[in-house]
């Protein structure tokens, strides 16, 4: 029978039984033909396991076995497709001895999958030489494929074809297309796609939502993806964790955090768990905007969740420290970082040794590049540039040379950046000539300058020839085929302006445009003090209105521009030094003309104005004139800005006034901001100084009423601020405060708050 002969004369190919599922070993012993709910079982245990499927799809198509049933194979055909067992998939294929349409759209949709349109469209065509004509699963596998190839064009032809062949567009066929369009930036298209879904008999699912949503958030349009979100939640659709991410990484994106925080909020609301994306995303967005105190109250309630934060989360805690001058922090976070065995990425060590060189700390981002090679981490050329310039703007051009001609010798392959700033070096210390021999090796050496290595060099050549000394190189960059950017014609229009050539730095503004760039703060700001230093009021004001009207934010150095003309032009004594800050002699009554004149012009919100004039009087201490304009903000109904107030503790501490700085603080937190713990040291600080510890007990232990994390507190006001002050009394008087709170700090940072160990900078420790 054949059962005797399958059982005494097995297939050479056939594997030891050993090897084999349960269901497998049952297979081959029962009486054939199998029955197909046995065979769908035997498939359905061996898809677990591809070392199975594939002894499986030997057995099934054996010549000592009866022919399974083609729906058997088909399952079976479709269980290697999952597990993306192309070859094995084919093979089995191959030796099926009939397919219908599920066979050929198995085969298909898989290779569609898999990037291999070839592969698919050869399996079309045997389906359509079969007489058979593609169903929507087809038509949707092509859809997919073509916009996983960035075929868009492609993959939107299939979709107007499929009603035109008599096929029925599913969701997932919109879901494919609107994925497509959106990932590649096209949500104007996928748009018009989605308005027309309903009509098409398709309604929207979960999938599209989410699709939609993120889309329209990743292109700035977050408005819309709150409008479109409040339409399917009313339809009954729940938005799940990716809906809310996608929100809220789009306000982040727009620097709108308070709504990206009323969004986690809503998430909590609904049931709905932040996960460590949704974290990231906010701790990015608030590093970002330099609010990495808020940052860390967020780190702290996701590692309170249970989440372990990724190397995305620290990268952004650590460079927000960085951004905001927190060095130590930053190497303590590197430190929590390397104690979760993460390792750190070539982004996180090169932005450490980055930091570490704009202060000064060329010695320590040695030692730190040497620890990361002790240590095994991936050292590439992004981490080595960040060295090279760093040595280079500390004026040690030879030792970054000597480093890059090591690095070439040890195979390492440099690129124009890091060229440009051993170039950029050799230009601050006036070796110009050098630096054109550097940039004719690179080009030997196959190196492509790019515009940052010849905006570099135009930049020390108008410094020494002037403007039209450096129309050569500019010539010889743009036969290269670089466009200039905005920062190569920004130096043009600064020589211009420097020569007084004011009429020639206008039509270099018009011709960046005409270029299709647009002019930047620094463009504008620098045309601004041309016409200023001239005493050109009209043309001054007509360049700050076109500025705004380009929506181009003026800061600080806009105003005092501006100021300064005004000073000039009203102050009896001619003479005024450009190196004297303007806002600490400029009177009263100036301060007031400029803010009347700048709120006339109702380009600005008042706010915007008030904020900046009040930061930058703040920067020279001039708390009276402050205090002046804050009563005006009142008068009418204006709320400070947070890093307003932030400037004006700090103004308040510098002067001694932690009393008045407490006022200032009350007002901030009612005015509903989270003070950042700068402010907190700043006042604690003054006041340990004059001996108000009572006073300084009480603000701490406000403090920790409020969402902050502990350990910040610790290293930022305790140690970074009072140990290093030599008040070791006062920060032990305050860490029982935070004792009786049931805080309790390691051994490690314990002992540095009893003085057991030094407060070395972190940094150095890392190191070595």
């Amino acid at each position: 029978s054949p059962s005797s002969h399958l059982h005494h004369h097995p297939p050479p190919a056939a594997p030891p039984p050993t090897f084999i599922t349960h269901h497998t070993i049952a297979l081959r012993a029962m009486p054939l033909p199998v029955p197909t709910s046995r065979l769908l079982a035997a498939i359905s245990a061996a898809a677990s396991s591809t070392a199975d499927l594939r002894r499986l799809s030997h057995l099934l198509l054996t010549p000592y076995t009866p022919l399974p049933p083609l729906r058997c194979l088909n399952t079976l055909l479709m269980a290697l497709a999952r597990h993306r067992m192309l070859p094995d998939m084919e093979s089995f294929a191959s030796r099926m001895p009939a397919r219908n349409l599920r066979t050929y759209t198995t085969l298909i949709n898989a290779y569609c999958l898999a990037g291999d349109l070839p592969a698919a469209k050869r399996h079309l065509a045997s389906l359509l030489r079969a007489g058979l004509a593609p169903d929507s699963h087809a038509y949707t596998s092509f859809v997919l494929g073509y916009c996983r190839a960035g075929l868009l064009s492609h993959a939107c032809r299939v979709f107007v074809l499929m009603p035109l062949r008599g096929c029925a567009r599913t969701v997932f066929t919109y879901t494919a297309l609107l994925h497509g369009l959106c990932g590649a930036g096209m949500v104007r298209e996928a748009v018009a796609v989605f308005a027309g879904m309903r009509a098409d008999g398709c309604a929207p699912d979960t999938h599209v939502y989410a699709t939609m949503v993120h889309g329209l958030c990743g292109t700035g349009r977050t408005g819309e993806a709150e409008v479109l979100l409040a339409e399917a939640m009313a339809e009954g659709f729940e938005p799940n964790v990716v809906v809310y991410n996608a929100l809220i990484d789009g306000y982040c994106n727009a620097g709108d955090l308070e709504l990206a925080v009323k969004v986690y909020e809503r998430m909590d609301l609904k049931g709905c768990s932040a996960n460590v994306r949704t974290y990231t995303e906010l701790i990015c967005g608030f590093c970002k905007s330099g609010k990495v105190d808020r940052a860390m109250v967020l780190f702290s309630r996701m590692v309170e969740a249970g989440l372990a934060p990724n190397v995305v989360t620290y990268t952004a805690l650590i460079q927000g420290q960085c951004n905001n001058g927190q060095l130590e922090c930053a190497f303590r976070m590197l430190q929590s970082m390397e104690a979760t065995e993460l390792v750190p990425s070539e982004w996180t060590c090169s932005m450490l040794i980055d930091a570490l060189c704009k202060r000064g700390r060329v010695g320590e981002a040695q030692l730190f590049l040497g620890s990361l090679i002790q240590k095994g981490y991936r050292v590439n050329e992004i981490v080595y540039t960040s060295l090279i310039d760093g040595l280079c703007k500390a004026g040690k051009v030879d030792a970054a040379d000597k480093l890059m001609q090591k690095l070439v010798s040890q195979g390492f392959v440099l690129d124009a950046h890091t060229y440009s700033s051993l170039i950029d070096g050799l230009c601050r210390q006036k070796e110009l000539s050098q630096a054109m021999l550097v940039l004719d090796d690179m080009m030997v050496k196959g190196v492509q300058p790019n515009a940052v290595t010849y905006t570099i060099l135009i930049d020390e050549l108008v410094r020494e020839l002037g403007s039209e000394g450096s129309k050569k190189i500019l010539n010889k960059m743009i036969a290269a085929g670089i466009k200039p950017d905005v920062f190569t014609y920004t130096i043009f229009v600064r020589s211009y302006c420097h020569e007084g050539r004011m009429e020639d730095a206008e039509h270099m503004m018009v011709e960046m445009v005409d270029q299709g760039i647009s002019p930047n703060l620094v463009t504008y700001n620098t045309l601004i003090s041309g016409y200023a230093n001239l005493g050109l009021a009209s043309q001054a004001f007509s360049v700050f209105k076109h500025m705004v009207a380009s929506r181009c934010k003026p800061n600080e150095e806009s105003y005092t521009a501006l100021l300064r003309l005004l000073v000039k032009k009203k102050s009896s004594n001619n003479i005024l030094a450009s190196s004297v800050d303007i806002w600490k002699i400029a009177e009263m009554e100036y301060l007031q003309e400029l803010l009347e004149e700048v709120v006339k012009l109702q380009l600005l919100s008042d706010i915007e104005i008030y904020n900046c004039f009040l930061r930058s009087l703040c920067r020279v201490d001039r708390l009276e004139e402050t205090k002046i304009l804050l009563g005006e903000m009142q008068s009418a109904n204006l709320t400070p800005g947070e890093d307003v107030y932030t400037s004006i503790i700090g103004c308040c501490c510098r002067l001694k006034m932690p009393t008045e700085a407490l006022t200032f603080l009350d007002s901030m937190i009612k005015s509903g901001y989270l003070p950042r713990i700068e402010s907190y040291r700043h006042i604690i600080c003054s006041l340990c100084e004059e001996g108000s510890i009572k006073i300084a007990k009480k603000v701490l232990g406000d403090m920790l009423l409020e969402e902050y994390n502990y350990d910040e507190i610790v290293w930022k006001i305790l140690i970074d601020g009072l140990l290093r002050k030599g008040n070791a009394a006062e920060c032990l008087i305050l860490l029982s405060v935070m004792e009786e709170q049931d805080y309790r700090p390691g051994d490690a940072l314990y002992a540095k708050l009893t003085g057991k160990v030094s407060i070395s900078n972190d940094a150095h420790e890392v190191a070595q």
